[in-house]
């Protein structure tokens, strides 16, 4: 290989790695991000695919973490059969 094109290579390697200036921040970003997952269909073998933003995926986690916590922290009912409470 020559000099020129192990400089060519290079340069190109460090222009494509260089990140464009964006008035977006990171987080907002990310945030906005599609990401898509398979999700198994009740009563059969096959995945759907499903994709949301990253902050709908989190929203999503959020809710379902949420009515885990209150599902745990329900007070518990104590159930008496017919001769009484044991």
């Amino acid at each position: 290989m020559t000099k020129s094109f192990l400089l060519s290579v290079a340069s190109l390697v460090v222009l494509l790695s260089v990140a464009p200036a964006s008035n977006v921040h990171a987080s907002e970003k990310s945030e906005e991000r599609m990401v898509c997952k398979y999700q198994l269909q009740t009563g059969t073998r096959f995945k759907t695919k499903v994709c949301k933003t990253a902050a709908q995926w989190e929203e999503m986690a959020e809710a379902h973490r949420k009515g885990l916590n209150e599902l745990v922290d329900r007070p518990q009912i104590k159930v008496c059969g017919p001769n009484g409470c044991d």
